[in-house]
Protein backbone atom coordinates (compact mmCIF):
# COMPACT_ATOMS: atom_id res chain seq x y z
CA UNK A 1 0.00 0.00 0.00
CA UNK A 2 1.16 3.24 -1.10
CA UNK A 3 1.40 6.53 1.71
CA UNK A 4 -0.55 8.14 -0.78
CA UNK A 5 -3.21 5.63 -0.58
CA UNK A 6 -2.80 5.47 3.09
CA UNK A 7 -3.22 9.38 3.65
CA UNK A 8 -6.08 9.54 1.33
CA UNK A 9 -7.90 6.98 3.21
CA UNK A 10 -7.26 8.18 6.60
CA UNK A 11 -8.33 11.55 5.35
CA UNK A 12 -11.86 10.42 3.95
CA UNK A 13 -12.38 8.32 7.03
CA UNK A 14 -11.70 10.88 9.55
CA UNK A 15 -13.73 13.78 7.39
CA UNK A 16 -16.62 10.99 6.94
CA UNK A 17 -16.75 10.39 10.35
CA UNK A 18 -17.15 14.20 11.26
CA UNK A 19 -19.49 14.91 9.07
CA UNK A 20 -21.75 12.09 9.88
CA UNK A 21 -21.42 13.27 13.99
CA UNK A 22 -21.94 16.74 12.93
CA UNK A 23 -24.65 16.14 10.66
CA UNK A 24 -26.07 13.92 12.66
CA UNK A 25 -26.30 16.68 16.30
CA UNK A 26 -27.21 19.57 13.44
CA UNK A 27 -30.04 17.84 12.05
CA UNK A 28 -31.51 15.93 15.04
CA UNK A 29 -31.47 18.86 17.21
CA UNK A 30 -33.48 21.03 14.50
CA UNK A 31 -35.96 18.54 14.72
CA UNK A 32 -36.84 19.58 18.98
CA UNK A 33 -38.64 22.51 17.88
CA UNK A 34 -40.86 19.84 15.73
CA UNK A 35 -41.14 17.77 18.36
CA UNK A 36 -43.38 20.19 20.89
CA UNK A 37 -45.78 21.27 17.97
CA UNK A 38 -46.61 17.41 17.47
CA UNK A 39 -47.11 17.37 21.52
CA UNK A 40 -44.69 14.07 21.66
CA UNK A 41 -42.53 13.36 24.70
CA UNK A 42 -38.41 12.91 24.12
CA UNK A 43 -38.96 8.83 24.24
CA UNK A 44 -41.09 9.18 21.28
CA UNK A 45 -38.53 11.60 19.49
CA UNK A 46 -35.14 9.15 20.43
CA UNK A 47 -36.99 5.91 19.28
CA UNK A 48 -38.69 7.36 15.90
CA UNK A 49 -37.49 10.48 15.01
CA UNK A 50 -33.56 10.82 16.30
CA UNK A 51 -33.00 6.86 15.44
CA UNK A 52 -34.12 7.28 12.03
CA UNK A 53 -32.12 10.58 11.43
CA UNK A 54 -28.85 9.24 12.88
CA UNK A 55 -29.60 5.79 11.58
CA UNK A 56 -29.60 7.62 7.87
CA UNK A 57 -25.48 6.76 7.70
CA UNK A 58 -25.97 3.43 8.02
CA UNK A 59 -28.22 3.11 5.00
CA UNK A 60 -26.05 5.35 2.98
CA UNK A 61 -23.06 3.01 3.92
CA UNK A 62 -24.86 -0.66 3.74
CA UNK A 63 -26.44 0.90 -0.09
CA UNK A 64 -23.28 2.21 -0.96
CA UNK A 65 -21.01 -0.85 -0.42
CA UNK A 66 -23.63 -3.49 -1.82
CA UNK A 67 -24.27 -0.88 -4.86
CA UNK A 68 -20.46 -1.67 -5.54
CA UNK A 69 -20.91 -5.46 -4.63
CA UNK A 70 -19.25 -5.76 -1.20
CA UNK A 71 -22.56 -6.63 0.48
CA UNK A 72 -20.63 -8.66 2.76
CA UNK A 73 -19.79 -4.91 4.88
CA UNK A 74 -23.00 -3.81 4.06
CA UNK A 75 -24.53 -7.34 6.73
CA UNK A 76 -21.44 -6.17 8.49
CA UNK A 77 -22.52 -2.49 9.24
CA UNK A 78 -26.05 -3.58 10.09
CA UNK A 79 -25.43 -6.74 12.34
CA UNK A 80 -22.30 -4.68 14.05
CA UNK A 81 -23.83 -1.26 14.63
CA UNK A 82 -26.52 -3.35 16.95
CA UNK A 83 -23.53 -4.61 18.75
CA UNK A 84 -21.79 -1.46 18.77
CA UNK A 85 -25.14 0.47 20.08
CA UNK A 86 -25.56 -2.04 22.92
CA UNK A 87 -21.66 -2.12 24.15
CA UNK A 88 -20.84 1.39 23.60
CA UNK A 89 -23.70 3.46 23.71
CA UNK A 90 -25.54 1.72 26.88
CA UNK A 91 -22.29 0.56 28.07
CA UNK A 92 -20.58 3.48 27.95
CA UNK A 93 -23.34 5.62 29.68
CA UNK A 94 -24.10 3.05 32.62
CA UNK A 95 -20.28 3.71 33.64
CA UNK A 96 -21.15 7.46 33.67
CA UNK A 97 -24.68 7.13 36.04
CA UNK A 98 -26.74 4.27 36.36
CA UNK A 99 -29.44 4.03 33.54
CA UNK A 100 -33.17 4.68 34.48
CA UNK A 101 -35.59 2.37 33.08
CA UNK A 102 -39.13 2.42 32.56
CA UNK A 103 -41.43 -0.31 32.82
CA UNK A 104 -43.05 0.76 29.18
CA UNK A 105 -39.61 0.99 27.85
CA UNK A 106 -39.38 -2.93 28.31
CA UNK A 107 -42.65 -4.26 27.20
CA UNK A 108 -42.99 -2.29 24.18
CA UNK A 109 -39.16 -1.76 23.10
CA UNK A 110 -36.85 -4.25 24.87
CA UNK A 111 -38.78 -7.14 24.22
CA UNK A 112 -39.57 -6.28 20.37
CA UNK A 113 -35.75 -5.49 19.90
CA UNK A 114 -35.03 -9.49 21.13
CA UNK A 115 -37.75 -10.47 18.96
CA UNK A 116 -36.74 -8.67 15.85
CA UNK A 117 -32.87 -10.19 16.57
CA UNK A 118 -34.51 -13.02 16.09
CA UNK A 119 -36.31 -12.94 13.29
CA UNK A 120 -32.92 -11.87 11.61
CA UNK A 121 -31.47 -15.55 13.12
CA UNK A 122 -34.64 -17.80 12.07
CA UNK A 123 -34.94 -16.29 8.81
CA UNK A 124 -31.07 -16.58 7.93
CA UNK A 125 -31.23 -20.38 8.65
CA UNK A 126 -30.97 -21.03 5.15
CA UNK A 127 -28.62 -18.89 4.48
CA UNK A 128 -30.40 -15.86 2.39
CA UNK A 129 -33.04 -13.14 3.07
CA UNK A 130 -35.22 -12.59 0.24
CA UNK A 131 -37.04 -9.48 -1.07
CA UNK A 132 -39.82 -11.15 0.19
CA UNK A 133 -38.30 -11.07 3.73
CA UNK A 134 -37.01 -7.32 3.51
CA UNK A 135 -40.49 -6.25 2.64
CA UNK A 136 -41.61 -8.27 5.92
CA UNK A 137 -39.46 -6.14 7.73
CA UNK A 138 -40.43 -3.10 6.19
CA UNK A 139 -43.76 -3.71 6.78
CA UNK A 140 -43.46 -4.97 10.73
CA UNK A 141 -41.63 -1.52 11.67
CA UNK A 142 -44.72 0.70 10.49
CA UNK A 143 -47.10 -0.67 13.14
CA UNK A 144 -44.43 -0.56 15.79
CA UNK A 145 -43.83 2.86 14.64
CA UNK A 146 -47.92 4.05 14.90
CA UNK A 147 -48.22 2.44 18.70
CA UNK A 148 -44.89 4.21 20.05
CA UNK A 149 -46.25 7.21 18.23
CA UNK A 150 -50.10 6.82 19.92
CA UNK A 151 -48.48 5.79 23.46
CA UNK A 152 -46.34 8.96 23.60
CA UNK A 153 -48.55 11.57 22.39
CA UNK A 154 -51.16 9.84 24.67
CA UNK A 155 -48.60 10.40 28.09
CA UNK A 156 -49.44 12.81 30.84
CA UNK A 157 -48.75 16.66 29.96
CA UNK A 158 -46.78 17.46 32.56
CA UNK A 159 -44.24 14.50 31.77
CA UNK A 160 -44.21 15.20 28.62
CA UNK A 161 -43.45 18.93 29.29
CA UNK A 162 -40.41 17.30 31.55
CA UNK A 163 -39.04 15.70 29.14
CA UNK A 164 -38.87 18.35 26.35
CA UNK A 165 -37.16 20.27 28.96
CA UNK A 166 -34.08 17.46 28.92
CA UNK A 167 -34.48 17.90 25.28
CA UNK A 168 -33.33 21.24 25.31
CA UNK A 169 -30.43 20.46 27.19
CA UNK A 170 -28.87 18.48 24.55
CA UNK A 171 -29.70 21.07 21.95
CA UNK A 172 -26.06 23.01 21.77
CA UNK A 173 -25.22 23.79 18.36
CA UNK A 174 -21.79 25.38 17.13
CA UNK A 175 -21.45 26.02 13.76
CA UNK A 176 -20.19 29.09 12.94
CA UNK A 177 -20.86 30.14 16.73
CA UNK A 178 -24.27 30.03 18.35
CA UNK A 179 -26.96 29.24 15.79
CA UNK A 180 -30.67 28.91 16.18
CA UNK A 181 -32.06 25.35 15.38
CA UNK A 182 -34.24 25.69 12.66
CA UNK A 183 -34.72 24.67 8.73
CA UNK A 184 -31.20 25.65 7.66
CA UNK A 185 -29.44 24.04 10.09
CA UNK A 186 -31.73 20.78 9.47
CA UNK A 187 -30.65 20.73 5.78
CA UNK A 188 -26.96 21.69 6.39
CA UNK A 189 -27.08 18.59 8.78
CA UNK A 190 -28.48 16.81 6.24
CA UNK A 191 -26.03 17.32 3.25
CA UNK A 192 -23.17 16.97 6.24
CA UNK A 193 -24.91 13.41 6.36
CA UNK A 194 -24.72 12.19 3.20
CA UNK A 195 -21.50 13.41 1.98
CA UNK A 196 -19.63 11.92 5.42
CA UNK A 197 -21.52 8.62 4.25
CA UNK A 198 -20.25 8.96 0.72
CA UNK A 199 -16.55 9.57 1.93
CA UNK A 200 -16.84 6.66 4.37
CA UNK A 201 -18.15 4.02 2.68
CA UNK A 202 -15.50 5.02 0.03
CA UNK A 203 -12.66 4.75 2.70
CA UNK A 204 -14.12 1.03 4.01
CA UNK A 205 -14.21 -0.51 0.44
CA UNK A 206 -10.86 1.35 -0.16
CA UNK A 207 -9.48 -0.25 2.89
CA UNK A 208 -10.75 -3.51 1.83
CA UNK A 209 -9.72 -3.21 -1.94
CA UNK A 210 -5.93 -2.43 -0.62
CA UNK A 211 -5.19 -4.14 2.24
CA UNK A 212 -6.73 -7.71 1.73
CA UNK A 213 -8.57 -7.32 4.98
CA UNK A 214 -11.87 -9.75 4.46
CA UNK A 215 -15.32 -7.28 4.05
CA UNK A 216 -17.03 -9.34 6.92
CA UNK A 217 -14.49 -8.08 9.16
CA UNK A 218 -14.08 -4.39 7.62
CA UNK A 219 -18.01 -4.12 8.10
CA UNK A 220 -18.29 -5.29 11.34
CA UNK A 221 -15.23 -2.87 12.81
CA UNK A 222 -14.88 0.84 11.22
CA UNK A 223 -17.58 -0.38 9.05
CA UNK A 224 -20.00 -0.18 12.25
CA UNK A 225 -18.31 2.05 14.91
CA UNK A 226 -18.00 4.72 12.18
CA UNK A 227 -21.56 5.64 11.41
CA UNK A 228 -22.55 4.75 15.02
CA UNK A 229 -20.61 7.32 16.47
CA UNK A 230 -22.86 9.98 15.95
CA UNK A 231 -25.52 7.48 18.53
CA UNK A 232 -23.18 7.46 20.87
CA UNK A 233 -21.82 10.58 21.11
CA UNK A 234 -25.33 11.60 21.62
CA UNK A 235 -25.63 9.11 24.49
CA UNK A 236 -23.46 9.71 26.11
CA UNK A 237 -23.63 13.78 26.32
CA UNK A 238 -27.11 13.25 27.38
CA UNK A 239 -26.30 11.22 30.19
CA UNK A 240 -23.27 13.69 31.56
CA UNK A 241 -26.32 16.47 31.19
CA UNK A 242 -28.69 14.17 33.61
CA UNK A 243 -30.62 12.62 30.97
CA UNK A 244 -30.21 8.98 31.99
CA UNK A 245 -32.69 7.19 30.08
CA UNK A 246 -31.66 8.83 26.29
CA UNK A 247 -29.02 5.61 26.17
CA UNK A 248 -31.37 2.70 26.51
CA UNK A 249 -34.15 4.35 24.57
CA UNK A 250 -31.86 5.43 21.34
CA UNK A 251 -30.21 2.14 21.70
CA UNK A 252 -33.40 0.28 21.00
CA UNK A 253 -34.57 2.94 18.76
CA UNK A 254 -31.74 2.57 16.66
CA UNK A 255 -31.19 -1.31 16.73
CA UNK A 256 -35.04 -1.76 15.69
CA UNK A 257 -34.57 1.08 12.84
CA UNK A 258 -31.73 -1.10 11.57
CA UNK A 259 -32.38 -4.38 11.68
CA UNK A 260 -36.07 -3.33 10.43
CA UNK A 261 -35.59 -1.18 8.17
CA UNK A 262 -31.90 -1.11 6.59
CA UNK A 263 -31.83 -4.51 6.31
CA UNK A 264 -34.62 -4.79 5.04
CA UNK A 265 -34.23 -2.10 2.20
CA UNK A 266 -30.73 -3.71 1.38
CA UNK A 267 -32.32 -7.32 0.80
CA UNK A 268 -35.39 -5.55 -1.23
CA UNK A 269 -33.08 -4.06 -3.46
CA UNK A 270 -31.04 -7.32 -3.98
CA UNK A 271 -31.55 -11.13 -1.98
CA UNK A 272 -28.70 -11.30 0.23
CA UNK A 273 -26.89 -14.22 0.41
CA UNK A 274 -24.94 -15.05 3.57
CA UNK A 275 -22.15 -17.02 4.66
CA UNK A 276 -22.16 -19.72 7.41
CA UNK A 277 -19.80 -17.64 9.60
CA UNK A 278 -22.73 -15.47 9.89
CA UNK A 279 -24.93 -18.09 11.03
CA UNK A 280 -22.52 -19.57 13.73
CA UNK A 281 -21.38 -16.53 15.11
CA UNK A 282 -21.95 -13.19 14.40
CA UNK A 283 -25.99 -13.01 14.38
CA UNK A 284 -26.30 -15.25 17.44
CA UNK A 285 -24.02 -12.86 19.23
CA UNK A 286 -25.92 -9.83 18.16
CA UNK A 287 -29.11 -11.59 19.55
CA UNK A 288 -26.96 -12.98 22.62
CA UNK A 289 -25.99 -9.03 23.32
CA UNK A 290 -29.70 -7.72 22.68
CA UNK A 291 -30.83 -10.68 25.68
CA UNK A 292 -28.25 -9.46 27.85
CA UNK A 293 -29.23 -5.88 27.50
CA UNK A 294 -33.15 -6.68 28.24
CA UNK A 295 -31.91 -8.96 30.76
CA UNK A 296 -30.55 -6.44 32.50
CA UNK A 297 -33.47 -4.21 32.08
CA UNK A 298 -35.79 -6.30 33.36
CA UNK A 299 -33.73 -6.82 36.71
CA UNK A 300 -34.29 -3.92 37.67
CA UNK A 301 -35.39 -0.29 36.72
CA UNK A 302 -32.04 0.63 36.16
CA UNK A 303 -28.96 -0.24 34.29
CA UNK A 304 -26.02 -0.57 37.05
CA UNK A 305 -22.29 0.83 36.36
CA UNK A 306 -21.50 -2.57 37.08
CA UNK A 307 -23.93 -4.39 34.50
CA UNK A 308 -22.44 -1.34 32.04
CA UNK A 309 -18.88 -2.44 32.86
CA UNK A 310 -20.37 -6.26 30.98
CA UNK A 311 -22.11 -4.50 28.04
CA UNK A 312 -18.67 -2.55 27.39
CA UNK A 313 -16.45 -5.38 27.85
CA UNK A 314 -18.72 -7.76 26.32
CA UNK A 315 -17.87 -5.81 23.19
CA UNK A 316 -14.65 -5.73 23.38
CA UNK A 317 -14.03 -9.55 23.83
CA UNK A 318 -16.26 -9.59 20.53
CA UNK A 319 -14.82 -7.00 18.52
CA UNK A 320 -11.06 -9.17 19.71
CA UNK A 321 -12.81 -12.61 19.09
CA UNK A 322 -13.77 -11.49 15.55
CA UNK A 323 -10.73 -10.35 14.61
CA UNK A 324 -8.87 -13.40 15.44
CA UNK A 325 -11.86 -15.48 13.69
CA UNK A 326 -11.73 -13.28 10.12
CA UNK A 327 -7.99 -12.24 10.19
Amino acid sequence: MEIIDVLLILTASVAGIYLIAKGSDWSTDSLVPVAKKLGTSHIAIALIIVSIMVSLPEIVVALYASFLGHIEISIGVIIGSVIVNIGLMTGLSALITPLKISRKLILRDGIFAVCIAIMVLVLSSDLKITRAEGAAFILIFIPYLINVWEQEKAEHESQKKKELIDVEKELSLDLFGKVKAGFLTFVIGMVSLLIGSYLFSWSLIRISQVSGISDLLIGLTIGAIGPSIPNIVSAVQGTLKGIEYVAVSETLGSDIFTLLVTLGILSMIQPITLSTQWLRFDIPIMVGMSTLLLFFMIRKPFISRFEGFILLFSYIGILIANIFIHL
